[in-house]
């Protein structure tokens, strides 16, 4: 049931993306007992990336519990945060939710809503096992049941949203997360803390292991529980070269299909991960973040083209190079193009602090480079960079640090700064030893 909104709280709007910490909560706990108005709903979304931000302590509903198996298939709220392999929108559940109270009927939600809140009287945070796993169970029976009347058309004017292609994957693929949710628990508790950066053998074997289970019942849940447990990865490439030499117990058939079918979905999530960067024009201030992008997606690029390799699968291959074609250009575009100017105009001019950051962060990321130059076919142009560049540096340092009458008038500041970006580029080592020159050369005899 929803109440009537409380009009002066939802006309706040933006303002709650600016009050304080304790209000902000305050106010999350109000707009959690106005249900689920569509005003309600607006808000909730318009202050989701504050909710992603502080994780106020949320009151257990069944509509939570229902999303807790397929959650990690959410697209991201925050920026910079990875979209998931095969996503769900939020606004599938919010049109899909009601249909499912309707399909469990009143009694049902009432019952179970009734063993939520002696949970939560009791102190217990989460609901008990044997609560979840039934509320799942007559979930995916309700999931299974819309997804049908909306295939057949008798359902999608209640949906109240467009049904295309992706959304009814997602709904089939919702129904198979709750009737597969105690198996996706448990591999949660494996693949834990989310993100995960580095998979050693303990989660593989623990994936393996859950993995056989599912295999034995149902090849689609097989591929539902494998996309969750990319999404919880920090690069999902990561399982596509651990994926090969997994045995699910499986038909070689259906394990090369299991294997194609992620390695497609890998493929294309990178190409978006490309495409949305390269759409972008950062300013100096963002010279980082693309070096950071840009190093991650080679390292989903060389993940994927060895996982390949090892399948001797090759019908990604020219997909990939065209990736990483869009990579080298970024790179040299809005990386190596302009670096000298920019970090040594900023040097010279003794612009403020956010020139100085923007200045650091654009040296920092030629440095990045270096880690990502030889698979990108940019070694040689990124040493011709950062050798100019260091060069004109020196040269800067040497005029306000080297002793002459004319370097004695200058600041010393915007010598050490020169110093400073040199480090950033090169290292501390090649800093000092120009610095000490630059002071040898500058003493009187």
């Amino acid at each position: 049931m929803s109440t009537a909104p409380n009009e002066s709280l939802l006309g706040l709007g933006d303002k709650l993306l600016e009050i304080d910490e304790g209000k902000f909560r305050q106010v999350v706990g109000l707009l959690e007992h106005m249900g689920d108005h569509p005003d309600v709903l607006r808000t909730f979304s318009m202050i989701r990336p504050r909710l992603a931000e502080l994780r106020p302590k949320r009151r257990p509903t069944l509509k939570r519990l229902f999303c807790e198996p397929f959650e990690d298939l959410f697209d991201p709220v925050l920026p910079g945060e990875k979209t998931p392999v095969n996503t769900i929108e939020r606004a599938v559940i919010n049109h899909l939710w009601p249909l499912v109270e309707g399909q469990l009927g009143s009694e049902a939600l009432a019952a179970f809503a009734a063993q939520q809140r002696e949970a939560t009287d009791a102190g217990n945070a989460a609901a008990p096992a044997e609560l979840a796993e039934a509320f799942w169970a007559a979930a995916a029976e309700a999931v299974r049941t819309v997804a049908l009347l909306l295939e057949t058309g008798r359902l999608t004017e209640a949906m109240d949203l467009r049904i295309s292609p992706e959304r009814m994957r997602a709904v089939q693929d919702i129904a198979t997360a709750l009737a597969i949710a105690p198996a996706l628990a448990d591999l949660k508790r494996a693949l834990a803390p989310k993100p995960l950066a580095k998979l050693h053998q303990d989660h593989l074997d623990e994936v393996q292991a859950i993995g056989r289970r599912l295999a034995k019942a149902d090849g689609h849940a097989l591929k539902v529980f494998v996309l969750v447990a990319a999404a919880r990865l920090a690069d999902p490439s990561l399982l596509l070269g651990a994926l090969w030499h997994m045995d699910f117990g499986q038909k070689p058939a259906d394990r090369a299909a299991l294997f194609a079918e992620l390695s497609g979905s890998v493929v294309s999530h990178i190409e978006e991960r490309a495409r949305a960067m390269g759409e972008g024009k950062p300013g100096a201030a963002d010279r980082l973040a693309v070096a950071d992008l840009a190093a991650g997606l080679v390292a989903s690029l060389d993940a994927t083209r060895n996982a390949m390799e090892v399948s001797r699968r090759s019908e990604f291959d020219q997909r990939l190079k065209q990736v990483r074609g869009a990579v080298h250009e970024m790179v040299r575009t809005q990386l190596l193009a302009g670096a000298e100017t920019d970090i040594l105009g900023t040097v010279e001019t003794a612009v403020g602090k956010d020139g100085v950051k923007q200045a650091e962060n654009h040296a920092r990321a030629l440095r990045k480079c270096a880690t990502i130059a030889d698979s990108l076919g940019l070694r040689t142009e990124l040493r011709q960079v950062t050798d100019k560049t260091v060069s004109a540096l020196t040269g800067a340092a040497q005029q306000v640090l080297g002793g002459s009458q004319q370097a004695t008038a200058a600041d010393p500041r915007a010598g050490y700064a020169a110093i400073r970006m040199i480090e950033l580029i090169s290292g501390p080592v090649e800093a000092n030893r120009i610095l000490g020159e630059i002071l040898d050369r500058g003493r009187p005899l």
